[in-house]
């Protein structure tokens, strides 16, 4: 038959079918066995469009979206720093958004496993560059909420810890720019906040050399670009240079309209540069960016109606501003768990007793 030729061709061709599809179904184990064991350096390809993902969702506020990307860094690398670090920071960055720290434990177990896992290396005497920053980046977490707890002495030591880590880090790479970014941040805050500890030697005030190591972060850096301009929205507010902070605010929203860690910091140079209208739509839009969120915590609601009633207040429209006290009065049973919640009922209170104050001496 004319087809039997062909048959016989591709009946003998099978095995060389077979060999070539074994071969690559081995080879593709062998590539996944690399990639799932860590062999990969960390500024691979690969690992490079993991981490710029994973950035991208957690600036985008889709948090759940980016531990999952983060934790294929942990598949890579599980006896290394570097994919813990990246998931307690994505936490770490929800939670102060959106007050919610019912994640506290879950950031806690991700951070104290970069630690781990980067002091398990140190004890070997092999941690690269990378270990060294993420390790002084995790040190940095733990120093933060030491601070939130009220612990100011534990977090100083924290503090300098990861300083020292980061330093380490810069001296295996100098061309790791991403590195100036913790640096910076230490350097201001530090400077900052060392009056609390009015005991030790005089501490020099290097709050400038932290905003230009902070600067360079966004010039040079890789990972740290965009969070390092969050930062310094942060320090342009403390240091009360408004117009700074309204113009990295600006361009920052250009690419994050709703993120609601610029909606505080516009809200609150708004209400402390007067522009109380202004004040009143960025606090409604923070609200809503808050309350529709899968983040939602009672806590940012009530902080964010009780500066939201301040702007009311601050207008005069007094029955708007009571309608945000009651609001924020009717989490009384929430106050009972949350600390945060009980300070800002407390204070609404107290702008209640102003408001009636005013309303019988008009």
């Amino acid at each position: 038959m004319v087809f039997e030729p062909i048959m016989k061709i591709q009946r003998a061709d099978m095995p060389l079918r077979k060999i070539a599809l074994f071969l690559i179904l081995l080879l593709s184990l062998i590539s996944f066995k690399v990639y799932a064991s860590g062999k990969l350096s960390m500024d691979s390809p690969e690992v490079d469009s993991i981490i710029l993902r994973g950035l991208h969702l957690v600036h985008a506020d889709s948090t759940h979206e980016a531990v999952e990307q983060f934790k294929k860094l942990i598949d890579i690398f599980p006896q290394d720093p570097i994919g813990y670090f990246y998931v307690s920071a994505s936490l770490q960055t929800m939670m102060d958004d959106f007050r919610n720290y019912s994640y506290l434990d879950e950031f806690n177990r991700y951070m104290n496993l970069a630690i781990q896992t980067a002091e398990e290396k140190k004890k070997k005497g092999n941690l690269s560059a990378y270990d060294y920053l993420y390790l002084g980046g995790a040190v940095g977490y733990r120093g933060i909420h030491k601070a939130l707890t009220g612990n100011w002495f534990g977090a100083f030591v924290d503090g300098l810890k990861g300083k020292g880590y980061l330093e380490k880090a810069l001296k295996l790479d100098p061309e790791l720019y991403d590195v100036y970014y913790g640096l910076g941040t230490y350097h201001f805050w530090k400077s900052l906040k060392s009056k609390i500890f009015w005991w030790l030697p005089f501490v020099a005030d290097k709050r400038q050399m932290g905003i230009d190591m902070i600067k360079l972060a966004i010039e040079k850096g890789k990972y740290a670009k965009e969070d390092a301009k969050f930062a310094l929205v942060r320090i342009w507010v403390e240091n009360k240079e408004y117009e700074k902070a309204f113009n990295m605010i600006n361009k920052l929203q250009k690419k994050h309209p709703n993120k609601p860690f610029l909606l505080w910091f516009l809200g609150q140079v708004q209400l402390e540069t007067g522009m109380y209208d202004e004040a009143v739509n960025t606090y409604l839009a923070l609200l809503e960016a808050l309350t529709s969120s899968p983040y939602y915590h009672p806590a940012g609601e009530v902080e964010c109606r009780f500066f939201l009633a301040r702007a009311y207040y601050e207008k005069k429209e007094f029955e708007k501003c009571s309608a945000q006290i009651d609001s924020i009065l009717s989490f009384g049973k929430e106050a009972k768990r949350n600390k945060s919640i009980k300070e800002f009922i407390g204070k609404a209170k107290e702008l209640k007793k102003r408001i009636r104050k005013e309303s019988n001496t008009g």
